[in-house]
Formats: structure tokens, sequence, C-alpha cells
């Protein structure tokens, strides 16, 4: 009898150390399984991830846009010039004009306080600069992810590698549109119709204003600002480095010599200057982004609005100017953009 009692006692506990034991198979299993459940979850992550980003950079453009609002209805309308210089250094430029307006007073004081050698290494990290998907400048001192529309204008591209060069100081006296020898002020006229942010050169007076756009193309059709992954620092006053533009030599205009046709467009290749059109560092002056095929712009109608990145060359051209119908520019393609 006591030998049954131990040969049950010995059957149960190896039956019960049969059923609490986990196989390598049970192990593969939940590998397995585990994986398959990181496979389906990871994607969804990284798209959330990325839609977050990419509305905390549109959230960003819309406080720049309010920003814009605010300066130009304290200055009778008119908007903030590209930059402004002097023979010792940088005096301002648009996001300085802007920093009252951004909540950020004390950062203009203390720029207003310091030299003008000390402003060239003035890189203060400014949040509402800096795009959380623009891997160059987010938290990076001075650095900036978002440029204004300083128009068409004269550059130089290297053949071999696309960057852009400024051959001469970019701005209103550059083009000569009606080839007639001289920079004359219907040539400053027509330039300013490209673009709305001009560098402020000794003797212009020509400034851009929301009257002026919406009396011309309309704010709702008139780019203010645009995303860009290749610009500088905030505290520069290259043209380069705060603004997108468009380089002339790579527009083909309809223009039979006559002042209303100057502007009219037949079609384009912008290369470095196109949407997206290269990754050089300071020398690629077009709007870019990290979001998957669109990029964030800001319009003078105070909206921020995604657009692809493979928008029609003279679609975003005409977006550009902020008066180009004068001088002979449709815009009857703007609503399919």
């Amino acid at each position: 009898m006591r030998g049954a009692v131990m040969q049950s006692n010995a059957d149960h506990r190896r039956n019960t150390h049969r059923r609490s034991g986990v196989t390598w198979i049970d192990v593969a299993v939940t590998i397995f399984v585990l994986l398959v459940l990181a496979a389906l979850l990871l994607p969804a992550m990284g798209t959330n991830r990325h839609h977050s980003r990419r509305l905390e950079c549109q959230n960003n453009m819309k406080q720049l846009l309010t920003a814009m609002m605010y300066h130009a209805s304290k200055n009778d309308g008119a908007l903030p010039w590209l930059s402004v210089e002097n023979n010792a250094g940088i005096v301002s430029n648009w996001v300085i004009d802007l920093l009252p307006e951004l909540d950020n007073t004390a950062v203009q004081s203390e720029w207003d306080t310091r030299s003008y050698k000390e402003r060239a290494r003035f890189e203060i990290s400014l949040e509402m600069l800096q795009c959380p998907s623009d891997p160059t400048s987010f938290q990076v001192d001075g650095g900036l992810s978002y440029v204004v529309n300083s128009g068409y204008g004269h550059f130089q591209v290297a053949p071999q590698t696309g960057a852009v060069y400024e051959i001469i100081p970019h701005g209103q006296n550059t083009i000569d549109w009606d080839r007639d020898g001289e920079v004359t002020r219907d040539d400053r006229l027509i330039s300013i119709a490209t673009g709305v942010f001009w560098p402020k050169n000794q003797g212009d007076t020509l400034r851009s204003s929301l009257d002026y756009i919406s009396s011309a193309d309309g704010q709702a059709n008139t780019l203010l600002f645009a995303e860009s992954l290749n610009v500088g620092k905030w505290n520069s006053a290259k043209t380069l480095d705060i603004a997108f533009v468009a380089g002339v030599d790579r527009i083909q205009f309809d223009g039979d010599g006559s002042a209303i046709q100057h502007l009219s467009l037949s079609g384009a290749n912008l290369g470095p200057y196109g949407v997206a059109g290269g990754n050089i560092p300071r020398h690629t002056p077009s709007p870019s982004s990290n979001h998957l095929g669109v990029s964030i712009y800001g319009f003078a109608d105070g909206a921020a609005r995604q657009i692809s990145d493979t928008i029609d060359p003279t679609v975003y051209l005409r977006l550009m100017t902020p008066n180009g119908h004068q001088f002979g520019q449709t815009n009857d393609a703007l609503e399919d953009y």
C-alpha cells in the first residue's frame, strides 16, 4: 500500500512538471507573435510621429504668419525688409523685425545692444523658427527652417555641383527688364512684382505691403513663407540664408519687348531653384522638407497650406509673384495647385 502511494506521488510530480514546462515551440510561437505585432505597430507609430511633427511645423508657420500680420498692422500694412546692412554688418532682417510679435522682445533688445561683430555669433535657438522634422536646424543654436519669398533675380549655379551663388547683392536694382542698359524705376517695379521681401540696398524705397498684394494678384495667391532644409542661421543678412528665390535664367518668358509681357510665363526648368531642387546647405534657395512629398507654405492671407513637391514650376512661380498679373502673367492655373 505504501509503495502504491509513493508511486502515485511520483507520477503526480512528473505530470505537474510536464504540464508547467515551456518548450522551445512555445518560445518560438511567442517570439513570432511579438514580431508580427511589432511589424504591424511600428509603421503606425512612425506615421503618427511623422504626422505630429508635420503639425508642429505647420503650427510654427501659423505663428510666423500671425506675427507678420501684426507687424504689418503696426506699420500701415508694410512688410519687413528681407535684410538691412551697412558697412559694419547686419542691422536687421525679417526675423529680427518679427521678434516682438513672437514674444521675444528680450532677444531683440539683446540684439540691439550687441556690436556688429557680436551679432555674427548671436546664435540663440528659437523654437518657433525650427521644424522638428528638420535635422539641420531643430534644437540647433541659430537654427532656421522657414524662409521668405524674395522673388526672381540673377544668380550663378555651379555646373558641377548645382550650388547657387550670389554674384552681386540680390535686390530690386539687379534686373534690366527692358534691356536698355539701365535699371530704371520701371524695371524695379517689375522686379518687386516677382517677390515680397527685398534686401534694403542704398537708395531702395519700394517696399511690399499687404495692401499692394491685395490689390494685385491677391493674398490667397501669394507666398510669404516656405519650409527649407538648406538655409543658414537666422542672424544672417545673406539672401540664400534666409530666403527662397528663382533665377531668371531658368525661366522662359513670352515677352515681346513690351513692358506688359515681361512676366508672362511659357515654361521653366528651375533646377536648384525649384521645389525640392537640391540639398546643398546654404546654396539651394528653394522650398524643401522631410514631410514625404509635401512642404508647408505660408500665404499672405494668413493661411498655412501643404503643397505637393511635384507642383508645376510655372504655377509655383506665379505663387511667388505678388503682382505678376500687371506685367502679363496669367493666374489661371493657381486654382489647381
